[in-house]
């Protein structure tokens, strides 16, 4: 399911309104490195290597794009869709050189779903999403 979103960074920075993926197939939740930035996540700059030597915590092993790799992780501060919304979002942070080749600019897997009951209907072909468990 393609919808918009807004995500919030640390100090309360929200980017444009991002084309989102919910997809409950994903353990994390993604965002691009130029949105992570401009949200106020600086290590969205670093490489993985050069953040693990210092916060191997925060580099996971993850299966990615382009295989089995490592990659930045972050809390996104505030993630809203509507009026749901959860706080402190695991977020791995991916650089593509062709992101535009992926049609959205966010995904989000299960550390968002987490904070929700999602429901699906396949019969009827719809999918919904409720505020319980919701955290705040």
């Amino acid at each position: 399911m393609i919808l918009m979103s807004r995500v919030e960074g640390p100090e309360g920075a929200v980017t444009r309104e991002l084309s989102t993926l919910l997809d409950p197939n994903f353990a994390y939740s993604v965002i691009f490195s130029r949105d992570a930035i401009d949200l106020g996540y600086p290590e969205a700059a670093f490489r993985p290597k050069e953040l693990e030597k210092t916060h191997p915590d925060r580099v996971p092993y993850v299966l990615e794009f382009r295989g089995i790799e490592r990659s930045v992780m972050v809390k996104l501060a505030k993630v809203s869709i509507g009026t749901l919304f959860a706080r402190d979002v695991d977020a791995l942070i991916i650089e593509l050189d062709l992101a535009r080749m992926i049609p959205v600019d966010l995904i989000l897997g299960r550390t968002f779903l987490r904070h929700f009951k999602l429901s699906t209907d396949v019969k009827a072909g719809y999918m919904s999403l409720s505020a319980s468990g919701q955290a705040d």
